[in-house]
Formats: structure tokens, sequence, C-alpha cells
């Protein structure tokens, strides 16, 4: 075999080589992309993003269309790297078998397989920037082959379940891509579609209600006294409707009876998403529960509030009573150090077991003290409780030790 030959025969096999290296890369890329990422290309006019987005929409064929090229290419790059070490080592089968095993082989593994799949998995979108139109090539170029192919199976929906998708959002918290306090609302958002009315609802005995039979002065005494915008009427032992202080504040006589508004019936076995809903189109800040669907009689309230701070943490406003524990966010609080540790952590939900016996009867100024090995609290003071939860005094007041106030956050 001459010697031009052989150069075409070592060129024709490094071009296959970087084939090889562009289908394998390609086949990565596909699988690593985020369809969601590559929509929001579309939407910012990226270049390539709207033919990389319609390849993931075929993406059955589309991959079938790589791996045939990229085993046409290897039997390829076999063979013309059997003809060329032929023709050098004068048919020595034994040296070339050797050869293609101990130094081909492995380049083509490593340079043709491996390197681009790294290259690939690590940044997928400008991968397919590059070669995405050479792939629409091979797709159209293989697609008498690929289409019969992607219609033997039925076509399948992947969707994800929703701890997956709680699992997703974990992954996207340790890479940094959401903050922990966003991980949490989404995923307590999530947590609405399963959790009942029946574990949020405020039972009858405890719910501040008037008489129908009240009049307005009456009903402004206990409005005065609960500042609250709303109240519940009771009639007979049942609720029958709220009244409004924006209905009355202004008058001076009547019955609340006249004032009565209707508001929507939910059983305490809907889940929190449904009742959310069905209070929205209401349009109702509260609602009457009762024991299922099939039965009107009342046994509690739950209000907006209620639900929404299922996903976002206790809310406060300015009437609320003073108390030791303030829930800011998901994962801050405040607390006053003449609480006891062990009803701070029972409350914010962190684990107990990380109490000893004798720590359990303590305040939170004196589990401080301990921890910090210190006899007294200054503002700033701070400690770390294995990673898992932080104390750091901040704000203190002369003469008042046991008004600290220590923020805690959960890591």
């Amino acid at each position: 075999m001459s010697l031009t030959i052989q150069i075409i025969l070592l060129v024709a096999l490094l071009i296959l080589f970087v084939l090889s290296s562009i289908y394998s890369g390609s086949e990565t890329a596909y699988t690593s992309v985020s369809k969601a990422h590559v929509r929001e290309m579309v939407q910012n006019k990226e270049s390539g993003a709207k033919l990389i987005y319609k390849q993931l929409e075929r993406y059955n064929q589309l991959l079938s269309a790589i791996l045939i090229g990229n085993n046409i290419v290897n039997v390829a790059s076999a063979t013309l790297t059997s003809a060329l070490l032929g023709s050098i080592l004068s048919q020595n089968e034994v040296l070339i078998v050797i050869i293609s095993t101990a130094v081909v082989t492995p380049i083509l593994v490593i340079f043709g397989e491996i390197a681009p799949k790294l290259l690939a998995k690590n940044n997928p979108i400008r991968f397919l920037k590059i070669f995405c139109y050479f792939i629409e090539g091979t797709f159209w170029l293989f697609y008498v082959l690929t289409y019969p192919i992607s219609k033997l199976g039925k076509k399948v929906y992947v969707t994800h379940s929703e701890d997956q998708l709680k699992s997703i959002l974990d992954l996207a918290q340790s890479e940094g891509v959401l903050q922990t306090g966003e991980s949490i609302l989404a995923q307590k958002a999530l947590d609405l579609d399963s959790t009942k009315v029946s574990q949020h609802y405020i039972r009858l005995k405890d719910v501040v209600y008037l008489d129908y039979k009240d009049n307005i002065s009456k009903a402004l005494e206990v409005f005065k006294e609960t500042n609250y915008s709303r109240l519940p009427v009771m009639k007979n032992g049942q609720l029958i409707g709220i009244v409004l202080i924006k209905d009355i504040f202004h008058l001076q006589k009547g019955k609340v009876i006249n004032y009565l508004k209707t508001v929507p019936l939910i059983s305490a076995n809907s889940i929190l998403s449904s009742a959310l809903e069905k209070m929205r189109l209401a349009r109702a800040q509260m609602a009457f529960v009762t024991q299922s669907n099939n039965k009107v009689d009342t046994i509690g309230i739950i209000t907006m509030e209620d639900i929404i701070e299922e996903i976002i943490g206790e809310i406060y406003d300015e009437y609320d009573d003073e108390e030791e524990i303030y829930e800011i966010s998901l994962q801050k609080s405040r607390v006053v150090v003449s609480a006891y540790i062990y009803d701070v952590f029972k409350q914010l939900e962190i684990d107990l077991e990380l109490l000893s016996e004798d720590e359990e009867e303590m305040t939170v100024r004196q589990y401080l003290l301990k921890k910090t090995n210190s006899k007294r609290i200054y503002k700033n003071t701070r400690f770390n409780l294995n990673d898992i939860v932080s104390f750091k005094v901040v704000e203190t007041f002369q003469g008042k030790p046991n008004d600290t106030i220590v923020e805690i956050n959960k890591i």
C-alpha cells in the first residue's frame, strides 16, 4: 500500500475519531440538558435554542439516529485501523491485534467516548449549541431507519411524583440554585394537597363567637376585646354565618343577625389545597368546618391565614399577644432567653435528641451559658449546634437579663 493511501486512511481515521466524539458527547448532552432550561433559552431568543428544543421533543428518534451513527463510525474506525496497521506491519496479524488492542482501542475509548461524555455532561448547553445542526443532519440521514423504530413501542410520558419533585428541590438547594427557605417553601406548598383540614382547623370550643340574638353594642365589645375583624355567629349550637366589623362599627343599635354574611362549608376530610381554592372562589377569609361532605353540623372554623401559615410559617400582626417564640420565617425565629429550650426545640421542630436530660429543664439563657462556657450573655454571642441550628444574641436590655432576645436559625 502506497504512502499516499496510508495518509488518506490516517486522516479518515482521525475524522472518524472526531465523529465518534461528537456522537458520544451528544448522546450525553441531550440526556443531561434540562428541557425547562432550553424553553427559557427559546424565550430569550438564544442561538440554536429552538432547534435544540425541537430535538428534545423527538428525543427517542433522535437518540436512535445518534446511536446508529456512532456504531457505524466505530465499526468503520475498527476496519480502517486494521487496514492501516496491516499495510504498515506487512500483514503480521499477531502484532496487528496487539497494537490494536493495547494502543488504538484505549485511545478510541478515552478520546472518543469518555472525554466527550464528561465534557458534554459538564457543559450540555454549550456542547449542543455547537453540534445541534450536525446532529440534525444525522437525524434526517437516518430518518428512514429511525422512524419505524420509534413507532415500535407505545409513547411513554415521563412524569415526576411528589417525592421526586421534593428530591429535585433538595438537589437544587444543595447546588445553590435555590436558597434553603425557597426550597422549604416550595415543599410545603406541595404538601397542601396531602394535608387535611382536620389537622389545622380551630375546634368549636376554642372559637370566639357571637350569639345570633346579640345586639350591636355587645358585638362591638367583643370585637374590641379580641381585635378581630370578623366573628362567627352561633345559633342553637351551630355556626350560621359571620359578621364583619366594617359593617357595624358605625352603628349603635340593631341586631347582629341583620348583618350576617354566609361563608363556605368545608369538610374536615378535605385537603388544604381544595379548601384554599374553595375559599378563594367564594372570596372568603373564613370557612366553617363540617365532619364530612354529607353533614352540615359545624365542628369548627378555618381561616385563609391558617392555610397560608402552613406554607410560610406563623403570621403575626400588631394586635397579637406577646409570645416567647416568634417565627420570623421558615428557618429563622427569635426567642426570649426566659423560654425553656425544650419548648423552643419542640415548637421549631428541632430534633429533641440534641438535648441531654439536664438540658431539657434549662431555659435558653441557662442553655447558652452552658454551651458557651460563660457567666454572662452579651450581644452578638454566638453558638452553633452540630451545624444543625445556630444561636445569636441580637438584643439585650440593661437590667432586664430575662428579656434578652436570641435569634435561632435552622441550618
